[in-house]
């Protein structure tokens, strides 16, 4: 009886890094996913607005239409001292785009920093 539970737990012990494995190729397919859901919809503000990937990184100070095209692909991150300038230029309030950059890039500091619906009900 011994050597039966011993290899089951020796099968729980191979099938836990497995999962582990698949939920972390699933993660990161939600964030592949989101960063790429956020890049389509400032992007699709770049075009409303007239710009291309050049004029908006000639408008914000990029090096690079290079750069624009990777982070609205959800490649790439902003550089630091970007994010005011591109909202603007794309219609949005800093804010907002900050907010959705988080969300994006970093869910977990977005959800830190929003209080949850329970937090909000008085007590």
């Amino acid at each position: 009886m011994g050597e039966i539970v011993s290899i089951h737990i020796a099968q729980l012990k191979a099938a836990r890094p497995e999962a582990a494995d698949n939920a972390a190729r699933e993660r990161m397919a939600a964030l592949r996913e989101r960063r790429a859901a956020w890049g389509r919809s400032i992007r699709q503000r770049r075009v409303d607005r007239g710009f291309t990937t050049r004029t908006l990184a000639d408008t914000v100070g990029l090096p690079s239409p290079t750069l624009v095209s990777a982070i609205e692909s959800g490649r790439g991150r902003l550089p630091d001292g970007v994010l005011s300038g591109w909202a603007l230029a794309i219609g949005m309030e800093p804010s907002e785009f900050a907010a959705g950059y988080l969300s994006a890039f970093e869910p977990d500091a977005f959800a830190a920093l929003r209080p949850s619906q329970e937090e909000g009900r008085p007590a």
